[in-house]
């Protein structure tokens, strides 16, 4: 009798494999009676859709999470959303490290997949995703509760400043406000706290890492701490971004929505700042905006935050390269080059291929959705954009949804957490190395 032999999961597989899992796991929680405040059961489509918005910081909804969930149901998202947006591997490995154990080499490759970590080691590494995770998220929570002890009481106090620091830090935008942060659109402390927190989770750990030597540098008077080119590159485009869309919606709005009360700077700001740090919150209705408006939202949450963070999109250093390449190529030059460093040909490629695979997968997506729901092609796209870039913003058609939609915008938000181009590893598994080259081919482009 032949034994069956069983082909080793690659360790993209295994990683997108877990994560599918927890959405799983997730999603049957959800359904659990003790999970909602009524009577009324979510119904599964409903419960892997939240599921997967959780785990990937899309926070797109169904229903309103502060009225419709328990406690339990909140805390199970909650578990959710720090579990998918700082890895489960990730903390697989600090428990590992915390009890005295080494990490394999299967377990060291999937941590390098789940997170980008340059070359920095994987065990000092992964103690300061956690310790830069508990800062900043303790430092939000406090600041929140600062202003919210005025609001509610203790306890209740307490609980919503934890519960949106952590969806502020891991860019989930779940809250427990029905009008989401509608309340606070004319609140400058709570709009700082917020967007600050988001940003820190969207520039990514390795910046921290960077920014946290810099500063500790500069402080004990020590031998200034050089900036990495990754790092100057993540924090001075994503703020270009943000600043250039907050002038932009600030604009259109003021001259084609004169007469809208919530028509402030801001606004603009907070919802610019939202979609580019993948955040997803809003303090106006995002479907009373206009198109122009819109489209740069789009534009903004496709291109999303930076690599090793808590955010979505295809990455501002991705973005960054294409734009780098392109000029390049216009400007005759053999090599890309920024800040007085060069970028290797293989990264270009990956840049490229990230790209064209979200936009396969927009288009398709937007395809798909545009035969089984009947909202209008904008709102698609804004849809399916913020379901790929992990942000959660919504035209206002989220809850209208029908059954494959919801299930095919659950696939994306899936794809939005483990990454295009990982996705794609996973699909091809094993490969063989290649060692011989054909002729080149002469092709017309042009």
């Amino acid at each position: 009798m032949k034994r069956i032999r069983l082909e080793v999961l690659t360790s993209a597989q295994t990683l997108l494999i877990g994560y599918l899992l927890f959405i799983i796991l997730g999603a049957s929680l959800l359904t659990l009676p003790v999970s909602v405040s009524g009577n009324e059961r979510l119904s599964f489509i409903d419960s892997l859709f939240t599921a997967a918005s959780s785990i990937s910081g899309s926070g797109l909804i169904v229903v309103d999470t502060g009225s419709y969930f328990s406690l339990f149901g909140q805390l199970v998202i909650l578990f959710l959303i720090q579990t998918g947006n700082i890895g489960y591997m990730m903390i697989f490995a600090l428990a590992v490290l915390v009890f005295g154990g080494k990490l394999s080499l299967v377990n060291k490759m999937l941590i390098k997949n789940s997170i980008s970590i340059s070359n920095l080691d994987i065990r000092i590494f992964v103690f300061k995703v956690f310790k830069y995770t508990l800062i900043i998220e303790g430092i939000s929570a406090l600041l929140l509760f600062l202003h919210f002890i005025g609001e509610f009481h203790l306890s209740e106090a307490i609980y919503q400043s934890v519960f949106h620091s952590i969806s502020s830090f891991c860019t989930a935008g779940f809250s427990l406000f029905p009008d989401n942060l509608s309340a606070y659109s004319d609140n400058h402390y709570i709009v700082f706290v917020v967007i600050l927190t988001s940003y820190l989770g969207s520039c990514g750990f390795f910046v921290l890492h960077d920014l946290s030597g810099y500063v500790k540098s500069f402080t004990k008077k020590k031998r200034l701490y050089k900036l990495s080119t990754h790092t100057k590159i993540a924090v001075s485009v994503s703020l270009i971004i943000i600043v250039s869309g907050t002038v932009f919606i600030w604009l259109a709005e003021s001259i084609l929505n004169p007469n809208h009360v919530d028509n402030t700077f801001l606004t603009a700001f907070f919802q610019s700042a939202s979609a580019s740090t993948t955040v997803g919150y809003n303090t106006i209705n995002i479907g009373d905006m206009n198109n122009s408006s819109q489209l740069i939202l789009i534009i903004e949450m496709f291109i999303g935050a930076s690599p090793s963070g808590t955010g979505g999109g295809i990455k501002t250093t991705v973005f960054t390269i294409m734009v780098l390449a392109l000029f390049s190529f216009i400007r005759d030059r053999k090599n890309v080059n920024t800040l007085h460093r060069s970028v290797h040909p293989t990264t270009i490629a990956k840049a490229f291929s990230i790209s064209f695979l979200a936009l396969m997968l927009v288009i398709f997506s937007v395809l798909v959705l545009s035969l089984t729901e009947s909202a209008d092609f904008l709102s698609i796209l804004f849809e399916v954009v913020s379901a790929f870039g992990g942000v959660g913003l919504s035209a206002g058609i989220t809850q209208e949804l029908s059954s494959p939609g919801k299930f095919l915008l659950s696939i994306v938000m899936l794809v939005a957490r483990t990454g295009p181009l990982l996705v794609g590893y996973s699909l091809i598994g094993k490969t063989k190395a290649i060692n011989y080259q054909y002729p080149e081919a002469n092709i017309l482009i042009v």
